[in-house]
């Protein structure tokens, strides 16, 4: 028995020996391992070139992976009524006004800014924006600052003919000299809307209320077309001298201004009217046929593509009692007194509407014009400050609001 014992151990050695032989090739079939006589078949690395333009000691470095670009986040502007923050917006003085080295009426003044000069806004806070002119930076009371309307409400819009061709008729007669005619310079590019625009500066604080008027008539699919705001005393003066001798030749003309109880200073002032000081706006009303969302900057924006304006019962700027709106005129200050006078016969429903959206907005309507609406708030608070307009603004300084910041 003893002697048999080495056998036995050689047997089971060899068995195992055997079973690891065909384990080995049993797994280089089932994970395609090659076959030995294949191993000369697989391809060859190719050798590397040494770096010849490398220095002694240094070996070459792998470009890093390029990072994935981060997606821009985009959301519409909720701050405030704008379509657009201020940040950025092209603005101008009405008046001349102390540029200061902070936000303080008692900050040192750097220069007094003459009315009518462009600046961009870089900051704000409170009642003060920081802003950068052509060749300054500084500070700046914003309560008397036109804004530059497009640049924070670009959903409106936007159809200046006094710097085209002007439409100013009386009694639908064309008025020699202005009909037609260019009045003034503002229309071009805006660099920050990306497009051709009209310039249309205004009262910072009655923008705000031009914007709440746009956001209630977008929410019934409705625009606001916006016409004119400031207006330089140039062209009222010869509006107001060109429509005078043309009522003196025609007196079909005269009675259309003159028929009791109007008279022709309630269609052009002979002095400064609200127009040069910044408060008062023209326009008129459309239905929005087709809209999109526009990405400026971070920010989406409605975009009114396509309109058709309502044809009101006067076409605008007809200088004439066809256009009043009560059977008799009340002062324009008057907020609430305008109301308990009658509609002429005349005033259709999309009047009604416009004048609806722009005094829920704090915008008083004067009696003798329907598309003519007031912010009696700065009249009232800044009367003995406000400008007289006798500057022309034809260039705008804007920029994207993420770009304001940067100095240039």
């Amino acid at each position: 028995m003893n002697r048999n014992k080495p056998l036995v151990v050689s047997l089971l050695v060899g068995l195992i020996v055997m079973i690891g032989v065909i384990a080995v090739l049993w797994n280089r079939t089932s994970t395609g391992f090659p076959d030995p006589s294949e191993v000369t078949n697989l391809p060859q690395e190719e050798p590397t070139e040494p770096d010849t333009d490398a220095e002694p000691g240094e070996t070459e470095q792998e470009e890093p992976a390029g990072e994935e670009p981060e997606e821009q986040v985009v959301s519409r502007y909720e701050e405030s009524m704008f379509d657009l923050p201020v940040i950025g917006a092209g603005g101008f003085t009405s008046v001349n006004t102390h540029l200061r080295e902070t936000a303080s009426e008692d900050a040192d003044s750097l220069t007094v800014l003459p009315a009518g000069t462009p600046f961009y806004i870089i900051e704000e806070q409170g009642n003060w924006w920081h802003v950068r002119t052509e060749n300054q930076e500084g500070w700046l009371s914003n309560q008397l600052a036109f804004i530059n309307l497009p640049d924070v409400l670009p959903s409106a819009i936007y159809d200046n003919p006094n710097t085209y061709g002007s439409i100013f008729r009386s009694s639908y007669t064309d008025i020699p000299g202005i009909t037609g005619e260019v009045l003034y310079e503002g229309y071009g590019m805006n660099d920050r809307l990306g497009r051709d625009e009209f310039i249309m500066p205004i009262i910072y604080s009655t923008a705000h209320k031009i914007a709440e008027a746009q956001q209630a008539a977008l929410e019934n699919n409705e625009t606001l077309v916006i016409m004119e705001v400031f207006r330089p005393s140039t062209a009222q003066v010869l509006v107001n001298e060109r429509l005078s001798e043309l009522a003196e030749q025609n007196d079909e003309v005269m009675q259309g201004l003159t028929e009791a109880p109007w008279t022709m200073n309630w269609f052009i002032n002979e002095g400064v009217s609200n127009h040069q000081r910044g408060l008062a706006v023209d326009l008129t009303l459309a239905r929005v046929e087709s809209v999109e969302e526009r990405i400026i900057d971070h920010y989406i924006v409605p975009q009114v593509t396509e309109y058709a304006t309502y044809d009101m019962y006067s076409p605008i700027f007809e200088l004439s009692t066809a256009s009043a709106m009560l059977e008799r005129p009340i002062a324009a200050r008057d907020r609430v007194g305008w109301q308990n006078i009658p509609y002429m016969n005349h005033v259709n429903e999309e009047a009604r509407r416009l004048e609806a959206y722009m005094f829920e907005a704090d915008l008083i309507p004067i009696a003798s014009e329907w598309w003519h609406f007031n912010d009696i708030d700065v009249l009232e608070e800044f009367e003995d400050e406000l400008g007289d307009g006798n500057f022309h603004l034809d260039t705008v300084m804007n920029h994207l609001p993420s770009e304001a910041g940067i100095v240039e």
